[in-house]
């Protein structure tokens, strides 16, 4: 008797647990997290699911936005993110193990992992999934941390050496910090040191010949404003192929669950490709995402790029020189430093407005007259932009010197 007893108490608890087990997996598969809210988030116990954080959600996000610029370490992003009012339960500093936790957690994404797999979770997301990759990348680059009480350079990084392709590196003599050429390749390299006070004064005088007067700006983000969009059907047309894409991600993560049903392939293979093409897939829902909020795209990425004109003027006359590095690496290639004069190439669509610059007499800033163009030349600048947009991979090839 004891023993059916035993049997009956133990056959009890075995269908207990494979039935909490269904339960977790059902819930996972309607998008649901399993177990406590991250930071961040909260678990609404009414509904049943997670909901934002009120008082932490935005600054979760304003971490992920830090970290991505590159500028700063999981430790001084510590200290920023504390004085903005982000800490732990107990009112302290987040360790750097946790905001190592965060940056590389799919949740904020709107994904989660339970069991090693990767599920499409049914919360808002915090930040966009091409944020939470590039910090992904960020975390990956950085394998030689920075020694404690090193000093950071602002623009180290940024040039090589145009005469013999080495890196430029920095030092400080006498109070003042100065770029040179490692010549690592070749010890007769003639290049030589450069004050970063004349260096960042050069940058700005590069970032502020790829800005736009106001006058100009208001014209054509007023033009933007009224233009009527006859692109319709084109636009269904490419949200419609999007969807036929996500689709067919779809029916490969049915055919994977079927395979690994049938035990046509092992656990580990099912969770590893279903991890990839699962991540394909939000990659393209959050692509539609996108393409639907924005509506006509080109006039929101041609109102994007007028605004960073207008930004540009205002990193130019900043003294943030982490900011203008980060705008030539942002928008120019091939930095260059010869003979104590920094060159960059800009990309598409800046090299146009170099040249629109240089065709309008505006010139380099401080050496030729500026004068307020007529409205049609105004309106010049607006058509390319327009049209480039319609060929964006030809115009891509294109750059242009400036030093």
């Amino acid at each position: 008797m004891l023993n059916i007893a035993f049997g009956q108490s133990k056959y009890y608890v075995d269908n207990l647990s494979e039935n909490v087990k269904r339960g977790l997996r059902q819930k996972v598969r309607r998008g649901e997290q399993v177990g406590r809210a991250p930071m961040g988030y909260l678990n609404d116990l009414v509904a049943k699911k997670m909901i934002p954080d009120p008082l932490r959600f935005h600054l979760i996000h304003k971490m992920f936005e830090l970290y991505v610029t590159g500028n700063y370490s999981l430790k001084s992003l510590r200290e920023i993110i504390f004085e903005k009012g982000l800490m732990s339960g107990t009112d302290k500093k987040l360790s750097i193990s946790m905001i190592q936790k965060i940056l590389t957690n799919p949740m904020y994404y709107g994904a989660f992992l339970f069991n090693g797999e990767l599920f499409a979770g049914t919360h808002e997301p915090c930040v966009s999934k091409k944020l939470f990759d590039g910090v992904q990348s960020i975390l990956t680059s950085k394998t030689n941390p920075k020694k404690r009480g090193e000093k950071q350079y602002p623009l180290r990084g940024l040039f090589v050496c145009g005469e013999c392709g080495c890196s430029i590196t920095s030092e400080t003599h006498k109070g003042h910090d100065y770029y040179r050429c490692t010549k690592k390749r070749d010890a007769k390299c003639s290049q030589k040191y450069i004050r970063e006070e004349l260096l960042a004064q050069q940058l700005s005088t590069i970032i502020q010949n790829v800005s736009l007067p106001k006058d100009w700006t208001d014209n054509i983000l007023e033009q933007l404003q009224t233009e009527k969009s006859d692109t319709a059907q084109s636009d269904a047309l490419f949200a419609q192929t999007i969807k036929d894409e996500v689709k067919v991600y779809e029916n490969k993560l049915d055919t994977l669950l079927d395979a690994h049903l049938e035990q046509l392939i092992t656990r580990e293979e099912y969770t590893t490709k279903k991890n990839k093409v699962l991540s394909q897939k939000m990659d393209l829902e959050q692509k539609l995402k996108d393409f639907e909020r924005k509506g006509n795209a080109w006039l929101e990425r041609t109102r994007a790029f007028i605004n960073a004109c207008i930004q540009a003027e205002n990193v130019a006359l900043d003294e943030n020189i982490f900011a203008k590095k980060d705008f030539l690496k942002k928008h120019g290639s091939n930095h260059l430093l010869t003979d104590k004069t920094a060159w960059v190439d800009f990309l598409a669509p800046w090299d146009f407005v170099f040249e629109f610059r240089e065709k309008m007499g505006l010139g380099s800033v401080g050496i030729q007259n500026l004068h307020a163009p007529k409205g049609g030349e105004r309106g010049g600048i607006y058509t390319h932009l327009r049209d480039m947009d319609s060929n964006h991979d030809t115009i891509l090839q294109r750059d242009v010197s400036y030093h």
